[in-house]
């Protein structure tokens, strides 16, 4: 079985606009301490992703996900205002304008004044090429790499025009959207070596390496602490840290552009073997392992169920 899209599972169309009025809100678990709830919604639907535009005054309010345990990850950017949360019986202060969540976790929030946030909400099962294991916790950051500014943008710009994507364009966003995003969740969640420190610089140039390289398909771990100056026991010990491997980085690096390959239509007139050949794999045989392994799915099921 393939991979549900965000939007299908919570009963909405792939590719779609759909905006949310007081009382829809409150159909889908959002409460309010002092009766109205004081806030909007807009949802624009890009393929397997979609993008939830909120905004509000201030107030508490209380989500009580009706569907507990979704599948989907939430990365929300805070554009405008303040918040506290309640986390255990204690309020929280936050001003952190980045937050990683997995959906439908309840959550209990009182916003300062008038607020505005932009949240992409991705299957899990996307992600999972990017990152091995996915926190099952609320993670708050109080300031935006360069990269993250960047996807802020580029959400921000992807909505602006309030009219409704074509196919290709939406498959265009939902491609670029999930490399954004396994990028940031990758570079948030590596554990306490977080971004900007010697080591977490170093572990993004190996993987900018293996980007660069992957279509090599002599590439191996060794290559990798060349091309960056380090040992491989050095560089191996960077990927530990963050639960992960050069081989296994270089694997899934693979598979991520043999599956988006097989995905675009632009790429149907080469052959199974062609896209093993151009995304790195030694063979065909290799291909499809790493792509049942990471997605589940063969070349031909890629292909048909996009």
């Amino acid at each position: 079985m393939g991979m549900s899209s965000a939007a299908s599972l919570e009963g909405l169309p792939d590719r779609s606009i759909t905006d949310y009025g007081d009382s829809d809100l409150r159909r889908t678990g959002v409460r309010s301490a002092s009766g109205e709830l004081g806030m909007q919604a807009r949802v624009t639907a890009f393929g397997a992703h979609m993008v939830i535009e909120a905004w509000g005054t201030g107030g508490e309010i209380e989500r009580r996900a009706l569907r507990p345990g979704l599948p989907t990850i939430d990365i929300i950017f805070v554009q405008e205002g303040s918040f506290e949360y309640l986390h255990g019986t204690s309020w929280l202060s936050s001003a952190g304008p980045l937050m990683i969540a997995p959906s439908g976790l309840p959550h209990r929030v009182r916003f300062i004044g008038a607020w505005r946030f932009i949240v992409v909400r991705i299957p899990r099962e996307a992600l999972l090429p990017y990152v091995p294991m996915l926190a099952d916790q609320v993670m708050i950051f109080a300031d935006l790499t360069v990269s993250e500014r960047s996807m802020q943008a580029f959400l921000e710009q992807a909505v602006a025009g309030k009219e409704l994507a074509s196919e290709d364009e939406s498959r265009t966003v939902d491609r670029l959207v999930l490399d954004m995003a396994g990028t940031l969740i990758r570079g948030r969640q590596s554990g306490p070596q977080q971004t900007g420190t010697p080591n977490a610089v170093l572990r993004e140039r190996a993987l900018k390496d293996i980007a660069d390289h992957r279509a090599d398909t002599g590439l191996t771990p060794q290559n990798v602490a060349e091309h960056v100056g380090v040992s491989l026991r050095r560089l191996q010990a960077l990927f530990a840290e963050a639960n992960s491997s050069v081989a296994g980085e270089i694997r899934r690096e693979r598979g991520r552009v043999a599956r988006s390959m097989l995905q675009d239509a632009r790429f149907d007139d080469l052959d199974v073997a062609q896209v093993a050949d151009q995304a790195g794999f030694g063979s065909t045989a290799s291909m499809r392992r790493a792509l049942g392994d990471l997605y589940g799915l063969g070349p031909k099921e890629l292909r048909t169920r996009r």
